[in-house]
């Protein structure tokens, strides 16, 4: 079982009202099936799709009240050997996968002053790892775009919250395993990989904690408290900052 499939069935067990959505319809249905969810099919690299299929469910379900935006490759190798199409298929997935989806639920959100935004980085969103340079840039562009969203959205009410999974025992890891280059795998081979289950109630305690970075393991845990000593001692002055324009751009437009 994948990330999204194990955080969709601890979230129909904790009492919420869940939607899927894959592009692999036959996979999609029996995981939504077995978890108790609704469902729609749809690629995430596609925006007007994405965006259709996730206001399908929004009519049928109720609008969302928090979006994980789990949808993920993984193509490792070499960064001399692998082709420019798999950096463009990671990019078109990782990352503007989640621009689409945040997208298409985020003005309801503001709207509603309510709302909680997941997304799905790596440890390797905290730290580059041989054979992962395309994979990893995706990780780490999220990391950047939740950081600079949060003083857009939150003081709307909107909480934006990054997971770091780390190795993660999944379908995708195992393929991803298949093509791994030997530098990556002896990097991998050294962590012994969690379940998706374990990701799966981190995401819950979390979302619950309201917490912004969510990690599983003590290693991610302590990479992200280094990565995240300079931004925290930033936030109260590009805090001000920006309410003073906010407040700056009103009056200004009170006088004119």
């Amino acid at each position: 079982m994948g990330i999204g499939a194990a955080i969709a069935r601890a979230a129909v067990e904790a009492g919420a009202t869940v939607s899927l959505i894959a592009r692999d319809e036959a996979t999609l249905r029996h995981t939504a099936d077995a978890v108790g969810a609704r469902w729609a099919s749809a690629d995430v690299s596609d925006g007007p799709g994405l965006a259709a299929a996730i206001a399908g469910l929004e009519a049928a379900g109720g609008p969302a009240d928090v979006l994980v935006c789990s949808a993920g490759v993984s193509l490792p190798g070499l960064f001399v050997d692998a082709p420019l199409e798999e950096f463009e298929q990671q990019m078109a997935v990782n990352y503007l996968g989640t621009v689409h989806a945040i997208r298409a639920v985020l003005p309801g959100m503001l709207a509603r002053r309510r709302g909680h935004l997941v997304l799905v980085s790596s440890t390797a969103g905290l730290v580059g790892v041989v054979g992962l340079s395309g994979y990893a840039a995706t990780k780490f562009a999220l990391v950047g775009m939740a950081s600079s969203l949060r003083y857009e959205v939150e003081p709307s009410g909107v909480r934006v919250s990054v997971l770091h999974p780390p190795d993660t025992q999944t379908p995708g890891f195992d393929a991803e395993n298949r093509r791994k280059p030997r530098e990556t795998a002896a990097v991998s081979g050294t962590i012994t990989p969690v379940s998706a289950d374990t990701v799966a109630a981190a995401v819950i305690e979390g979302v619950r904690k309201r917490r912004a970075r969510i990690t599983v393991d003590p290693m991610t845990r302590a990479l992200g408290f280094g990565a995240s000593l300079l931004e925290p001692l930033a936030r109260p002055w590009l805090a001000r900052t920006i309410r003073r324009s906010r407040r700056s751009r009103v009056e200004g437009s009170e006088r004119g």
